[in-house]
């Protein structure tokens, strides 16, 4: 059986060995290469003639989003996957607008992740469950145009859906180890859900947070 070949982009070695082991289990997929930040990356594609690239967005020296532009303008038939902790509007409508297949959180199962890989790997597309909430969001408010503008400012505050869980979870008292045990997710994770909610709604607190979002009823 002929393997989907891989490129896997990530700044954690760790997570890359992790990654790596679990993809390379599967007869049809391959890891065959690897690199720990955007530069490093560009030159691997055309060298290991690779089909997927799962590549992360936050990382230093150039972002995933600087390199899957490069990397598309130099290979068309390569097709790119973001896989990330974040879910933020910006960095989703930046990653469809440079050509990315695909665009999963890192709190995903297994399941969902290689389902992910093999969708893009076969041609089509992949976007999480929150993920296509913001961009269905964003072809509403026309973030998608061709406007050399920068993207438009929310007008109104829109959590996730996974946010919103997770406040309401607050807001009923539980800590964060409860609410990553409720999840199967790292209590890093939800650490990084609830900064999210806090930039998302111009606070410093969970309470603040809880008391606006009562007010703007988007809990």
């Amino acid at each position: 059986m002929l393997k989907h070949r891989i490129l896997l982009v990530d700044d954690h070695e760790i997570f890359r060995n992790g990654v790596k082991q679990l993809v390379n289990k599967e007869e049809d997929l391959e890891v065959v290469a690897e690199a720990s930040n955007g530069e490093e990356a560009i030159p691997l594609v055309a060298s290991h003639h690779i089909d997927v690239v799962i590549m992360d967005i936050s990382m230093p020296k150039k972002s995933g989003l600087e390199a899957a532009e490069l990397l598309l303008t130099e290979s068309k038939e390569t097709r790119i996957l973001f896989l990330s902790l974040y879910d933020r509007e910006d960095y989703i409508v930046k990653a469809v607008k440079v050509g990315a297949c695909g665009y999963i959180l890192k709190d995903e199962s297994n399941k969902t992740f290689l389902k992910a890989i093999r969708k893009v790997a076969a041609g089509k597309y992949y976007f999480s469950g929150d993920t296509s909430d913001i961009i269905v969001k964003g072809i509403r408010e026309d973030k998608f145009g061709n406007s050399s503008s920068s993207i438009k400012t929310q007008n109104t505050i829109s959590l996730s859906k996974r946010e919103s869980q997770i406040l309401n979870h607050l807001m009923e008292g539980l800590d964060n180890k409860e609410i990553s045990e409720m999840h199967s997710v790292s209590i890093r994770t939800i650490e990084t859900h609830r900064l999210n909610i806090l930039r998302k709604l111009s606070v410093k607190t969970i309470e603040q947070a809880i008391e606006k979002a009562k007010k703007l009823g988007v809990v």
